[in-house]
């Protein structure tokens, strides 16, 4: 569709110096690509014409008319055209956009798109916010990281920085002052930034973080006692009721115990991390001397004695795990046949293979024994959710769960209570009471606790602040996600200048 137009303007203001000129020097016709009309490609051919500039001083001699609303300089598109294209290459980025404007009868390449977005001014003009959010999202998981600056009040996006250093984040508070509040996580960098550019805003440290930072520590103190996890048998084992009857035996002389080869590579790895970590060495460091990774050192620095460092339970079929009092039932009636087994335990949940259930029941098979009852055991992280779970969570069951574990495990018992307090502390925004928790903390004599409470020691007045004030990261957190979302339809083109853009612009 072709639409044929001239404008009807008798005079023009010059571009360079602003005088209005009457004096027509010529013309000639543009064509401009519109929006579709009625799914047809549209095309306006517009006839401009050149206007003679008047002041003798202009460096323009002559200039061409523009349409208000319509054209452009060496534009070859009309601004409402331009506007929907930049609006598809914003929200779908190149490849995925082109497909759609194929649709929408307005066809253009996905490179044309990348450099409409790529035109757009660097930020969007926006004051800066009394209170800001900030945290880190990942450009490559692991190894390179970005920061995102969020307008809390209104959740708009501030600014986006190419990395998540001190450095970079204080030269952006000192470009912008006026920020009062500043939102973030336990990140020291950030947190060593506003102590540096903005010494009078208050820093509030996220209450999710918080309660993360908490029940990573319960699992820890989990993982610790996880003997105490089985639940005890009422019938004493037959061995026992043996012993009791040869009361008149001298007891047999024990055999030394040998430790195994595991328990000496433990023993060892805690030796040497505490050799370097009790100096003041950093988890990364050590890592790289020892070669290990930075999660195996940190279990070993925070554990103060080679009994405290978490340990698998030994179980690596966690999927057949809730199914296992069944198969042994069944096996112990004389139902041997794997593939039986695994449809009847399918029935009740199960959504392993076949090949899982017979790996299983090979050591029994092989025994030729009848199959051991299975203990009635909680895995770490049941027990983990248990114990931070809210309370009208849980139904019946659970409860009575906890209740028989807490029972069996004071220092659990102790954890759990520390759990509640600290709950209610942070539901009722009592942040005044932080430092009778962290003394209860201590006083609990658990490692993963007493780090815990350590941490926020040193981040005091942002924790109260986190605690006490309504303000959380929590708008900073949905536009991370939203940034992941972004990266993804990039296919492989979100650049840092492209995806910054892309992630102001995003509205």
């Amino acid at each position: 569709m072709i639409i044929t137009a001239r404008s009807g303007t008798r005079q023009a203001p010059c571009p360079g110096c602003g005088s209005l000129s009457e004096r027509i020097h010529g013309g000639y016709h543009r064509r401009l690509a519109d929006a579709a009309v009625a799914g047809r490609r549209t095309v306006v051919d517009l006839l401009v014409r050149r206007f003679l500039c008047p002041a003798a001083a202009c460096v323009r001699k002559t200039f061409v008319e523009q349409v208000a609303g319509l054209t452009e300089r060496y534009a070859r598109r009309t601004r409402s055209l331009r506007g929907i294209l930049e609006t598809i290459a914003l929200t779908l980025s190149g490849r995925a956009a082109a497909r759609l404007t194929q649709s929408l009868s307005i066809p253009i390449g996905a490179n044309t798109l990348i450099r409409l977005i790529r035109k757009l001014p660097e930020q969007p003009a926006c004051p800066t916010p009394r209170v800001l959010g900030v945290d880190d999202f990942a450009l490559k998981r692991g190894h390179v990281y970005a920061t995102i600056l969020i307008d809390v009040e209104t959740g708009r996006r501030v600014d986006v920085l190419p990395d998540r250093t001190a450095d970079t984040f204080a030269a952006w508070l000192r470009e912008h002052p006026g920020v009062e509040i500043v939102c973030r996580d336990r990140a020291s960098a950030y947190a060593e930034a506003v102590r540096t550019a903005a010494p009078d805003a208050v820093q509030v440290a996220d209450r999710f973080h918080l309660w993360k930072n908490l029940c990573e520590a319960v699992e820890k103190c989990v993982a610790a006692h996880r003997a105490c996890l089985v639940e005890p048998t009422e019938d004493p084992a037959p061995d026992m009721l043996a012993a009791d009857v040869r009361t008149d035996a001298p007891p047999e002389p024990l055999p030394p115990a040998t430790e195994g080869v595991r328990a000496v590579q433990r023993r060892e790895r805690h030796t040497a991390v505490h050799e370097l970590f009790d100096k003041g060495v950093g988890i990364y460091t050590i890592a790289k001397a020892l070669g290990l990774d930075p999660k195996t050192v940190g279990k070993y620095a925070h554990a103060a004695t080679v009994e405290d460092v978490p340990t698998s339970d030994g179980h690596r079929d966690t999927q057949i795990r809730p199914y296992l009092a069944h198969l042994h039932r069944r096996w112990n009636e004389g139902c041997t046949d794997a593939a039986r087994l695994c449809a009847e335990i399918r029935d009740l949940g199960f959504r392993g293979s076949a090949r899982t259930v017979r790996r299983h029941l090979q050591p029994v098979r092989a025994g030729g024994k009848p199959a051991p009852k299975v203990p009635d055991a909680l895995t770490v992280r049941q027990a983990t959710r248990l114990i931070t779970g809210r309370p009208t969570s849980l139904d019946q069951d659970e409860k009575a769960q906890l209740k028989s574990l807490l029972a069996r495990c004071p220092e659990l018992n102790a954890v759990a209570e520390c759990v509640r307090t600290f709950a209610a502390m942070m539901n009722d925004k009592r942040g005044a009471d932080l430092n009778d928790w962290l003394t209860r903390a201590e006083a609990t004599q658990m490692p993963s606790l007493r780090s815990l409470a350590r941490g926020l020691r040193q981040d005091f007045a942002a924790v109260t602040a986190g605690l006490t004030l309504e303000w959380s990261s929590g708008k900073v957190e949905g536009n991370v996600n939203r940034i992941k979302m972004i990266k993804r339809t990039g296919y492989g083109r979100a650049e840092f200048d492209l995806l910054r853009r892309r992630v102001l612009y995003a509205d």
